[in-house]
């Protein structure tokens, strides 16, 4: 196997390259030293996508790497927490004595008490590693401890933040509401407001949307509602937006819209995704998502248009209007792949050829099951049979 093309693509972030050239190997090839060469590189550049594949692959997780380098000792030592897990996903026993999940949660903590530097990681998280690894084996956290390891960093787009989070949601209590509330509730400290507000809408991603007696549902609703008028502060907002949206009604959504043309892109992007049961709400919806089809901001476009290809809520007919099938049609052209893959996919379910055609081309370029958008087209094709026999 020439490792070279490869490696020059783990190197320069290219995942989808290496996924595909990937499957076009067999697995007898991997388990040798090429793939622990392959593991090693992609673990150092901190694709973890890479990581995971080449571990379902058949390569062997806990070999050596160059130097005799533990693979999962040094994923600790690092803070990839992602690089980590994949490494992990082979051992389904982390509580017994000698598994690597308490081999990589002693090096984690040595590392952070050292203030060992960033690997693959910058700033590493250390704290991310050791929250999950101690809930794994059973150790328990309180929420004011996993929030200030959290706001170590404070920055809502880190693996301490987010798997802080996660710990503190799961399992959805009155008590952790209750904490995340009062937090909120503080005086003084942004951070903590932002970290309790988020808090507050990942509580919201385990509620059962069909049972009427949602836990603090209501409260939620009744705290979060005048905070959608009053929150200054635009990473608040956007908990507030979406944790507003977990919570809500169908019938009390649309307060969301005042938010469409926020000059923060997140904020604006959360208002997206809260597509396509706002469009029940009648015209001011339908404006406001036509605007933000157009958003300057990459996700906030693919968010949207990739709302306008499910049929409207209590209907099975699909929105459709020449205004609407303009703007799908000017991105056509869309630089972002995938805007342009959700236009071409609504325009082909409104049966618009010029749609059609797009996809016909995105479908000439895929190689194998790990192309960039061969998911959506697997979608498509599900959906335009489906209408096609009416079911």
């Amino acid at each position: 196997m020439d490792l070279s093309p490869l490696l020059a693509a783990i190197e320069c972030g290219d995942d989808i390259t290496v996924l595909e050239s990937l499957a076009d190997v067999a697995n007898s090839e991997l388990t040798g030293d090429d793939g622990i060469t392959l593991l090693a590189a992609a673990a150092h550049a901190g694709r973890h996508e890479v990581v995971d594949r080449l571990v379902l692959r058949d390569v062997d997780p806990t070999r050596p790497w160059a130097g005799g380098v533990d693979p999962v000792t040094w994923a600790a030592e690092n803070g990839a927490y992602w690089v980590l897990n994949a490494l992990l996903s082979p051992d389904r026993d982390p509580l017994r004595a000698d598994s690597p999940h308490r081999r990589a949660l002693r090096a984690a903590r040595a590392a952070l008490e050292s203030g060992a530097g960033a690997g693959p990681v910058s700033p590493p998280a250390h704290r991310a590693v050791i929250t999950d690894l101690e809930a794994q084996l059973g150790i328990h956290r309180t929420p004011d401890e996993l929030m200030a390891r959290a706001l170590v960093h404070a920055d809502p787009r880190h693996d301490d933040w987010h798997v802080s989070l996660c710990r503190i949601a799961w399992p959805e209590t009155q008590e952790v509401f209750d904490w995340a509330r009062a937090v909120a509730e503080e005086a003084g400290s942004l951070d903590r407001r932002r970290f309790a507000l988020d808090a507050i809408n990942y509580l919201s991603f385990g509620l059962n949307p069909h049972n009427d007696e949602q836990p603090f549902q209501r409260e939620a609703v009744e705290f979060l509602r005048p905070r959608l008028d009053t929150e200054q502060d635009p990473q608040a907002l956007r908990a507030v937006v979406a944790a507003f949206t977990g919570y809500c009604s169908r019938e009390e959504l649309p307060a969301v819209l005042a938010h469409a043309d926020h000059p923060d892109p997140g904020v604006r992007h959360r208002v997206a995704l809260a597509f396509p049961t706002l469009l029940t709400a009648g015209p001011d919806a339908l404006a406001a998502l036509l605007r933000l089809a157009d958003d300057p901001h990459p996700a906030t476009r693919t968010s949207t248009l990739y709302s306008l290809t499910y049929s409207l809520p209590g209907t099975l007919a699909l929105l459709d209007t020449p205004a609407l099938r303009a703007v799908l049609a000017a991105h056509l052209t869309d630089p972002h792949f995938e805007a342009r893959l959700e236009a071409a996919f609504a325009l082909a379910l409104r049966g618009d050829e010029r749609g059609t055609a797009v996809i016909e081309e995105i479908r000439r370029g895929v190689k194998n099951r790990y192309s960039r958008g061969v998911d959506r087209l697997d979608d498509l094709y599900h959906q335009l049979r489906a209408r096609t026999s009416g079911t």
